[in-house]
């Protein structure tokens, strides 16, 4: 079944932070999976087919992180921010591009609640960004210096038609989700940048969950190296490299989530 309007989203504010906005659809029993959308993109940016993470037994909640902007000193802090909102205690997390880097936020700052983490085309910490595209990391670098300048070529950029994916209705679902993403402007994109090349909080070994590292092997945004540095930092970590873009997560959404859903290895 094709849904693109969000069946239900859910609002687990408080009065000290912004409310934290998520899309709840797939099994309501299922086995919680976090997905975070990339840079630019929003919580409608994935798979248009919810129904899939039904059939797979995965309730998904589909986290926001566009709208109006909020300037936070680390990833760390994000992650510290949005731990409590969520609905579920355990749970697994899927994060694409700008969203790999938050999903491993999550499970370096909780990792008796994170069990399995998928990281699909991850943008890396700031010391590979020189594996990058050339595009991505002169905004970033921008973006590190003034949030304000930075949100500009974003906009622009954010105005461009979208990279194809694997199918007519995933490259829909792409574009609806690119422009829910600016709806507020990019001043969000630009201070979630801003972090992501600054120190993130955390060190890479204190992700303690199986994490697996989806990478396409014609990506040019964020190429294979980044796999391989990433597993080299990362205390268990497993690379599977495919024949496809940086929009594998569209291509690959079913097997991505087959596997973030796995129970977890025991013993040694």
């Amino acid at each position: 079944m094709l849904r693109r309007e969000p069946p239900r989203a859910g609002d687990a504010g408080d009065r000290d932070r912004h409310a934290l906005t998520y899309d709840d659809v797939g099994d309501p029993a299922g086995i919680p999976v976090v997905y975070l959308h990339g840079g630019g993109d929003s919580r409608v940016s994935r798979h248009p087919d919810d129904s899939i993470a039904a059939a797979l037994g995965v309730r998904l909640l589909a986290l926001e992180r566009s709208g109006p902007g909020i300037r936070r000193p680390t990833l760390r802090a994000w992650a510290d921010e949005v731990l409590p909102q969520l609905p579920v205690d355990e749970f697994a997390v899927v994060g694409w591009s700008a969203g790999g880097p938050h999903a491993l936020a999550l499970a370096a700052a909780a990792p008796e609640r994170v069990r399995r983490v998928a990281a699909v085309g991850s943008l890396p910490p700031a010391a590979l960004l020189g594996e990058v595209s050339s595009d991505v990391r002169t905004v970033m670098r921008l973006s590190r210096v003034s949030p304000m300048l930075a949100r500009f070529p974003l906009e622009r950029w954010g105005r461009r038609p979208v990279p194809p994916t694997c199918s007519a209705q995933c490259d829909d679902a792409y574009t609806r989700g690119r422009t829910e993403s600016f709806r507020s402007g990019g001043l969000w994109l630009a201070y979630e940048l801003a972090y992501l090349t600054r120190p993130w909080g955390f060190e890479l070994g204190d992700v303690r969950a199986p994490v697996t590292l989806w990478f396409g092997e014609r990506d040019t945004t964020c190429p294979p190296a980044i796999a391989r540095e990433l597993q080299r930092r990362l205390p268990d970590a497993t690379i599977r490299l495919v024949d496809d873009t940086h929009q594998l997560l569209f291509s690959r959404w079913s097997e991505i989530l087959t596997d973030v859903a796995r129970e977890p290895r025991t013993g040694p």
